[in-house]
């Protein structure tokens, strides 16, 4: 690769391929960096039954068109489409562990204008890669110093599948959580000690949830009346929601439940994952019948484990306070990019987008 660029882009997911796609469209040279062996950071989507449609998500599912410009345009652009998320039926709710979850039918749509695109969270990225060179993006590439140099541009060391190499770069722009930032990159000089603390105290989206998906030839709960959305105060799973990927003619291409587990990270990674998944199917038939504790696969992810994810301090599951308030004078030319650094949509797809285009916009305004 070129020892010198304009902009490195440090984290191949969302938020980073849309920055590249960006200055792609703007005729700029840019390099990216993804620490993992693939692309999508927090995007993950597995197959099942068709690997070219049939995906299942494990990070983030839904999306809503109303509120979400920037990824609605996206999903446009792209051309993907998208369905509806299935919510017809009777909503379950588990109380307690000894006696049977009650069926309300609630009567009304309960995720109105909520979508999933077809072949998963991950056509964005597919179709992200197609839009942008190959050859300036690199996995496997962990950066792990950052250093101003006299001339005001950036020497990024890094790592690649067991060598080292740098990189001199004008902008940098940083496509993770701030959080991860803070706790994984060095600095030289330091972040502001200001700017430190704010990162510090950034909760990282997704990075205290585990998600499982159950597979299976059919949705066979919709026979039964039920939505497949339920909600438990005993768990391991507390929400649960039909995942069934739907074909070109708007039916279910097999049957799936996605479920959060509600079990903090440390008690997941003490309790194991054979344990983890023991209990889910125990829940998953306790709710919806026998059948649903023999799906065709089970796919589970433990976001609190993903290295290039998650920190120890990322415990709580909750929505914090997004977008970055302060400046440092110090680097003027490095941006922060993922979803935590926007104001508007932190936490969301949306965000990362948001605040890509961010980085990007005031990159495009430095070099006029």
């Amino acid at each position: 690769m070129s020892t010198v660029v304009e902009t490195a882009i440090i984290g191949g997911g969302l938020s980073g391929l849309f920055a590249a796609h960006l200055l792609e469209r703007q005729g700029r040279d840019y390099v990216l960096f993804e620490a993992r062996e693939r692309f999508g950071g927090r995007i993950i989507s597995l197959p099942s039954n068709d690997a070219n449609q049939a995906n299942v998500d494990l990070g983030p599912s839904w999306y809503w068109p109303n509120i979400n410009p920037r990824l609605s345009a996206l999903v446009t652009s792209l051309e993907i489409m998208s369905y509806k998320q299935f919510s017809s039926g009777r909503y379950l709710i588990e109380e307690t562990r000894g006696a049977p979850a009650q069926a309300i039918d609630i009567g009304q749509d309960i995720m109105p204008d909520t979508y999933r695109l077809r072949g998963g969270m991950q056509a964005l990225i597919n179709g992200l890669l197609k839009k942008i060179r190959s050859e300036q993006c690199f996995l496997g590439t962990p950066v792990k110093t950052v250093s101003k140099q006299s001339d005001n541009t950036y020497l990024l060391e890094y790592e690649h599948r067991g060598g080292k190499g740098a990189l001199v770069a004008k902008h940098v722009v940083f496509a993770m959580p701030l959080r991860l930032i803070s706790n994984t990159i060095s600095f030289h000089p330091a972040l502001s000690p200001a700017l430190k603390r704010s990162f510090d105290g950034t909760e990282t989206w997704m990075a205290a949830h585990a998600k499982v998906v159950l597979t299976y030839a059919t949705p066979f709960w919709r026979d039964k009346g039920f939505s497949g959305s339920a909600s438990s105060r005993v768990g391991p799973m507390v929400e649960i929601h039909d995942a069934s990927p739907e074909n070109d003619q708007a039916e279910p291409e097999y049957g799936a439940l996605m479920g959060f587990i509600g079990i903090n990270g440390a008690a997941r990674k003490t309790a194991g994952d054979g344990t983890l998944k023991r209990l889910i199917l125990q829940q998953a038939a306790k709710l919806f019948g026998p059948e649903a504790q023999h799906p065709l696969s089970i796919e589970y992810v433990d976001w609190y484990q993903e290295t290039f994810t998650s920190t120890t301090n990322d415990l709580s599951a909750s929505h914090g306070i997004y977008g970055i308030d302060i400046e440092d004078i110090e680097h003027p030319h490095i941006f922060f990019a993922g979803t935590e650094a926007s104001h508007s949509f932190g936490g969301y797809l949306e965000g990362a987008l948001d605040a890509a285009s961010l980085a990007v916009n005031a990159i495009t305004s430095l070099s006029h």
